[in-house]
């Protein structure tokens, strides 16, 4: 199986997260570099618990929703750094959107219990995001933009993988989700 570079599929997805968050989200696009980091994090670790609540009442779609929010923050992440998630995440040549992208990459999921697998990334790869972000409050050796820079495309394969067993339509839902939360802000209501 050959297999390519999701960046025709991804990079527009980034592009539309980046002009919602100028509209949206400005009060979070003027922190600098490092306080919009932890940020994001802190989100991360807020649909950890989102994962937890949606396990407990073994309900999937809770679990599709958090972890479309979840690619959502991996996407501003992303942008933040400059980073475009295709050009490091690889798919099979089949993939040509993000349902088939999705799909691919949850081929390659070990285990079918959903729950587990998206507890699992959030904890392992969050937990190390948290880590460096900590490790640079106390001026600790490390570098936390080249650490996200790695973890945040890593965090994206998990989230897809998850999303490409959930279910069909999620840019869909990106779009109503971004579009969602532009309806609160009194200068973009129709």
């Amino acid at each position: 199986m050959t297999h390519i570079h999701a960046e025709s599929i991804l990079l527009p997805l980034q592009k539309l997260q980046q002009t919602h968050d100028e509209v949206a989200h400005r009060d979070i696009l003027s922190f600098d570099l490092y306080k919009r980091l932890k940020h994001m994090v802190l989100h991360f670790y807020k649909y950890t618990g989102k994962v937890e609540a949606a396990r407990i009442e073994n309900d999937l779609e809770s679990l599709r929703k958090t972890l479309i929010d979840v690619f959502i923050i991996c996407m501003a992440t992303a942008n933040a750094l400059n980073v475009s998630l295709g050009a490091v995440i690889k798919c099979s040549s089949n993939a040509k959107n993000l349902d088939s992208l999705a799909e691919d990459l949850g081929e390659r999921l070990s285990s079918e219990d959903l729950f587990s697998e998206a507890l699992k990334a959030l904890i392992l790869i969050g937990g190390k995001m948290a880590k460096s972000i900590e490790s640079s409050d106390h001026m600790e050796r490390g570098d936390p933009r080249t650490d996200i820079e790695a973890l945040v495309p890593e965090l994206t394969k998990s989230c897809l993988a998850i999303l490409g067993k959930l279910g069909t339509g999620l840019e869909f839902e990106i779009r109503a989700r971004l579009k969602g939360v532009e309806a609160k802000s009194i200068f973009l209501r129709t």
